[in-house]
């Protein structure tokens, strides 16, 4: 069944990997040994093309399980069977399509869809399907953290990445492909937006995740993606039986495709980059940056050839094309509607600072024109029928979690009630933790955590994290930064009974004595290759150390458990994402953090005071109408101040040295931005004073008329 070219990827694929695994790798030949020799093909496949981090967290009969159920569906569905094997493998076997949480869970949907679609053909299994999956799933905005499927389906709700995670995976479980679409933001509007592709008949169709319609090419987001700049999936390897879609390139281990002309009008545009003498530079990277939530975000980057050219489709709107190689960069705005070939200059560098121009500069940054492409037309019988299925669907839902609300105890807080509406089914677990004592720091851990936490939590994690001391520590420190099990948006695991197994007595009272020496021990122990990690995910503590892998994310975390595990509060700062443990009453970075990742002056006295000024505070939201970010190697990363808000018109933020940007938008009806922009430098100590500035919106300008398409397309 397994061509001998995807035997050689899979073998060659899983040799290189073997470095990373360290000792795992030989309990995972082992374990292979008792494998078929189709489930040991596809075993390599998956060891040799996964994040791997998820090597270190998941057991091999967890991946074994996704082998077993696709060779299953190849064997037994007649649709399965007829795939070419490189959608097969990526889009029927495949076990992770987002950042979401591992489990065993395709048997567990194939059983309960078979019946539901016996004898329906492939359209109309793809179409009952989604109706099954609003009966048990409705949109809620939540954090950025991916859910898992399982999680979702006994909680009842999730943010579009959720559902179209969710909704990928019962497609594969019953042999239909299925891929996670992607606008990594809106052109027209502060978002982004996840949605669904199958795969019938050598052709993918789109349908919004638990959204279902009575035809295939049809959801709400029709206008919004005709309007996009750059929509994509992504596959976790480089395995291609024939090339038939763009392939926008690789980031780090992921392959990316580009589907943008599926859903809008684009034109190719080809990107030049060239050296301070002209020269064509190959391999600069070029990030192409959508401006959303007034920061220029990386929707896509790219690498240049031997010519030091790129070429990418994009949706007909403004973008900034940033690129750069080595030291130095070079960035501008690009019309796409106006222009098919850009050319960019590496001059810029953090250590030449002649380009900096300390003024603002401002600019008009346009979203495509509406250009509707797929039309398709509901009959009014169609329109019915999808009426009368979503009520039934959404009374089924509503039904379904009401039940659990009966089980709620009556000497449930307030507090408590909401946790426990919250978590569906999880309820038990909380439940659980809560009645297994009278100790106060059970309710207490609770409310240290983030909402979605009561959706998937384990009482017995939980429990791994009980018998913290107090002392003399303020409750707000106490809860957040010592008792909570959560660090940032890792998954919740049992490390502190890890971490305390894992460290001799010895090397835990030197952590105790010196926390400076527990970033020593990870510095010198914790490996990171970004071309095997997927930077969306990373690695919790337990993994981290297991695999002695982690990214600086991953990092960061385990500094702060082991911290935690230890009695000593710590924290990763919400504005510089930094690790910081409490000495004295302060938290502070260890030493060496500043000098191995981000030159970040310890010293208070160092940094320098940015005082910002506005005319009107209650028009300045972050996120919204401003960010700031500071330059690293060649790129600006936004630092976070969400929670900061202007007091009688001004701000003051504490900045370490370095060179800034600040960017301010206003959105207009018609989904155009103004923008305005302004990079300068900070000098360690330096007090600094600017006035923000932000377009006003005129009359004409709010006199919007949807721009209509000319008899040439336009």
């Amino acid at each position: 069944m397994l061509s001998v070219h995807l035997q050689e990827y899979a073998w060659n694929k899983f040799q290189e990997r073997k470095k990373y695994y360290g000792a795992l790798c030989e309990q995972i030949e082992e374990a292979m040994k008792a494998c078929s020799q189709e489930e040991a093909v596809l075993m390599r496949f998956l060891y040799g093309t996964m994040p791997v981090r998820d090597a270190g967290e998941y057991d091999f009969q967890v991946f074994l399980s996704y082998v077993r159920h696709s060779l299953w569906l190849r064997e037994h569905v007649a649709w399965c069977r007829e795939l070419a094997e490189d959608i097969f493998v990526h889009h029927v076997l495949y076990y992770r399509i987002n950042s979401e949480d591992i489990s065993d869970c395709r048997s567990f949907f194939y059983e309960r869809l078979k019946d539901r679609i016996q004898g329906m053909t492939l359209e109309e299994a793809v179409i009952e399907i989604n109706y099954w999956y609003a009966e048990h799933v409705t949109y809620e905005a939540t954090d950025e953290r991916t859910a898992s499927p399982m999680t979702l389906f006994r909680c009842g709700k999730g943010r579009c990445g959720e559902e179209s995670t969710f909704t990928v995976t019962a497609y594969r479980s019953v042999g239909i492909p299925a891929r996670q679409v992607y606008t990594p933001r809106w052109a027209h509007c502060d978002d982004n937006h996840a949605w669904v592709e199958v795969f019938l008949h050598d052709k993918w169709y789109f349908l919004g995740a638990c959204e279902p319609e009575e035809v295939l090419n049809k959801g709400w987001f029709n206008v919004p993606a005709n309007r996009a700049i750059l929509i994509h999936s992504r596959v976790f390897s480089d395995f291609r039986s024939k090339a038939s879609e763009e392939w926008i390139g690789r980031e780090d281990l992921l392959s990316f495709y580009n589907h943008t002309s599926f859903y809008a009008k684009t034109k190719e545009l080809t990107l030049k980059v060239k050296d301070k003498k002209g020269q064509p530079v190959e391999g600069a990277l070029l990030a192409l940056e959508i401006l959303n939530y007034s920061e220029y975000f990386p929707a896509a980057t790219l690498v240049t050839d031997s010519k030091g050219e790129a070429r990418i489709s994009l949706g007909l709107g403004h973008v900034r094309v940033r690129a750069w190689k080595a030291d130095t960069f070079g960035e501008r705005i690009v019309s796409v509607k106006d222009t098919d070939r850009v050319e960019l200059s590496l001059e810029c560098s953090a250590e030449n600072t002649d380009w900096i121009k300390d003024q603002w500069e401002e600019a008009v940054i346009k979203a495509p024109l509406e250009n509707p492409i797929h039309l398709g037309r509901e009959t009014l019988e169609q329109k019915e029928r999808k009426a009368r299925r979503l009520q039934e669907a959404n009374k089924l839902r509503e039904e379904r979690f009401a039940a659990f609300y009966d089980k709620i105890p009556t000497w449930a807080s307030p507090e408590e009630v909401q946790m426990l509406k919250t978590a569906g089914e999880n309820y038990i677990e909380i439940l659980d933790f809560l009645t297994r004592d009278e100790n106060p720091d059970r309710r207490r851990m609770l409310r240290s955590l983030a909402i979605k936490d009561y959706k998937d939590l384990k009482a017995s994690i939980l429990e791994d994290h009980m018998g913290c001391e107090q002392g003399s520590l303020s409750d707000e420190i106490y809860e957040n930064y010592l008792l909570c099990p959560r660090v940032l948006r890792e998954e919740l695991t049992p490390y502190r009974s890890f971490i305390r197994a894992y460290f001799t007595e010895e090397e835990k009272e030197a952590f105790r004595k010196d926390p400076e020496q527990i970033w020593s021990y990870i510095k010198a122990n914790i490996q990171y290759d970004a071309k095997v990690d997927y930077k969306t995910i990373c690695a919790t503590p337990i993994g981290c150390l297991r695999m002695k892998q982690g990214n600086p994310k991953a990092q960061n975390i385990l500094f702060v458990a082991i911290c935690r595990t230890l009695n000593i509060p710590a924290r990763i700062n919400t504005v510089t994402q930094s690790a910081q443990y409490l000495k004295g009453e302060d938290f502070r970075e260890p030493e060496g953090f500043a000098a191995e990742q981000r030159a970040v002056a310890s010293a208070t006295e160092d940094k320098a005071s940015l005082i910002l000024r506005v005319k009107d505070g209650s028009k300045w939201t972050y996120y919204q109408s401003w960010t700031i970010g500071k330059l690293e190697a060649c790129s600006f990363r936004t630092l976070n101040y969400e929670e900061s808000a202007f007091e009688d018109n001004v701000l003051e933020l504490r900045l370490e040295a370095g060179i800034y940007r600040i960017i301010t938008s206003s959105r207009l009806p018609n989904g155009d931005q103004q923008s305005s922009l302004r990079v300068f430098c900070l000098g360690p100590g330096q007090h600094k004073a600017i006035e923000m500035t932000l377009w006003e919106t005129n009359a004409r300008d709010m006199l919007w008329r949807p721009r209509r398409r000319s008899p040439q397309g336009e």
